[in-house]
């Protein structure tokens, strides 16, 4: 991998650690996106030299924390809305007495 490859692969290891760390999901889609991108271009490349697989190797170890981030807030998420669900009988009772 050319060293500005390199370069963009521990670039995007930093900034995904960073909006892991901010708790910024939101942003996480956007990083995702040019992970896929980058990989994409490195699946067909020569055999990757040690700097890249250790390149490499900090963008998947972001990449799981932040995928982490993503499967707390989903199941937080998602608990909420089961929440919702249960509570929702007395939630249209007050809605109806209310009218």
């Amino acid at each position: 991998m050319p060293a500005d490859e390199r370069a963009h692969a521990l670039d995007l290891a930093r900034r995904l650690h960073e909006r892991t760390q901010a708790g910024d999901v939101a942003a996480l889609s956007a990083l995702d996106r040019e992970i896929g991108t980058l990989l994409i271009g490195l699946a067909g490349a020569r055999p990757l030299d040690a700097g890249t697989r250790s390149a490499c190797a900090l963008l998947q170890a972001a990449h799981q924390r932040a995928l982490a981030l993503v499967r707390r807030e989903h199941d937080a998420v998602q608990a909420q809305l089961l929440d919702l669900c249960a509570h929702r009988g007395g939630r249209d009772a007050y809605a109806f007495a209310a009218e």
